[in-house]
C-alpha cells in the first residue's frame, strides 16, 4: 500500500476536474475530513456510553464540559462555514455553492445544485445557532432565551447535516474520478478514544493502589 502526499492528491484532482473546479474541490474535502475528525471526537467522548461521560465527570467535570461545548459548537461552525454563499459583501466565500458555478457539465451542474440546496437546507439549524449564538451575540436571544428560543439540534440532526454535504463532493468525486470518500469512517488511533482507554485505565489503578 502506497500513501500519496497532499499535493499528488491535489494534482490529481486539478488533473480529472481542471483546475479551478479541482482545487475548490480539494480544498473543501479536506475541510470536510477535518469536520468529520471534529465529530468523530465529539461522538466518542459524549455521543456513545453513559459510562465513558461518567468516566470524564469523575476525572475532571468542568473540563470536559467545557470540550464538550467547544466541540459541539465547533461542528455547527463549520457545518455554517461549508454552506455560506458563495461571496460575502463582495467577497468570495470558499464553499459548497462555489462549486456548480464551476461545473461546466450542465447536466452534473444542475444536479450538484440540487444537493447544494439540500445541503443548505439541512444546515438551516446550525447557521441559526451560529448566527445568533457562536459568531454572534444576538440581542434579543440573549434578553430573553425563553421568547426568543433558538432551534433544536440533536445529534441525529447534525448526522443528516453532515451526511447532505458527503453527498455533494461525493457526487463530483464519482462522477470525474469513479471514487467516493468514506469521511465518516476515519480511522482513530490517537483521539479521544485513546483518551477514554487511558483515563478507565488509571481509575482501575488507582482504585487497586487505594485497596486495603
Amino acid at each position: 500500500m502506497t500513501t500519496r502526499s497532499m499535493d499528488e492528491v491535489l494534482a490529481d484532482y486539478i488533473s480529472a476536474m481542471g483546475p479551478e473546479l479541482g482545487a475548490s474541490f480539494f480544498a473543501l474535502h479536506r475541510k470536510l475530513i477535518e469536520l468529520h475528525i471534529l465529530w468523530q471526537q465529539y461522538r466518542q467522548l459524549f455521543g456513545s456510553e453513559p459510562e465513558t461521560v461518567h468516566l470524564l465527570n469523575r476525572t475532571s467535570g468542568l473540563f470536559f464540559k467545557i470540550v464538550q461545548d467547544e466541540l459541539w459548537d465547533s461542528v455547527l461552525l463549520g457545518i455554517s462555514r461549508m454552506t455560506d454563499p458563495p461571496k460575502t459583501g463582495g467577497k468570495k466565500n470558499l464553499t459548497l455553492q462555489s462549486l456548480p458555478e464551476l461545473t461546466v457539465d450542465s447536466s452534473l451542474r444542475l444536479e450538484i445544485e440540487a444537493l447544494c440546496d439540500k445541503a443548505r437546507t439541512e444546515a438551516s439549524f446550525a447557521r441559526e445557532h451560529r448566527n445568533k449564538r457562536i459568531a454572534h451575540q444576538d440581542h434579543d436571544y440573549l434578553s430573553d432565551r425563553a421568547a426568543n428560543s433558538l432551534s433544536g439540534i440533536s445529534r441525529e440532526r447534525v448526522e443528516a447535516m453532515l451526511a447532505a454535504l458527503r453527498a455533494v463532493l461525493n457526487r463530483l468525486n464519482l462522477h470525474f474520478c469513479d471514487s467516493t470518500t468514506m469521511y465518516e469512517m476515519f480511522v482513530d488511533d490517537s483521539g479521544a478514544r485513546l483518551l477514554v482507554h487511558k483515563l478507565k485505565k488509571l481509575e482501575r489503578l488507582g482504585a487497586a493502589a487505594s485497596a486495603p
